[in-house]
């Protein structure tokens, strides 16, 4: 019932609580967008999945290679 306090715990909420916190406060947004723009929704209409899924896996692709390259460049100073 009670948690005890460990001496080295930082304040604050974890990672995983950050992450969890966030995407419930995005889902919640986008309740709100499409009960507010129902009507104005049109717009949007350029935007589908087929795009959208395309878009993720080429920002996946890309900080894939950027974090590749950068642990290939600590290792190699790490090394000399």
């Amino acid at each position: 019932m009670f948690r005890i306090k460990q001496k080295n715990v930082p304040e604050g909420p974890c990672f995983a609580c950050r992450i969890i916190r966030s995407f419930i406060l995005a889902s919640i947004m986008l309740l709100v967008l499409g009960l507010l723009a129902s009507e104005k929704m049109h717009y949007l209409r350029f935007l589908t999945t087929e795009m959208i899924a395309a878009v993720i896996l080429v920002l996946g692709f890309l900080l894939f290679i950027v974090k590749l390259w950068l642990w290939l460049r600590e290792r190699k100073s790490n090394s000399l």
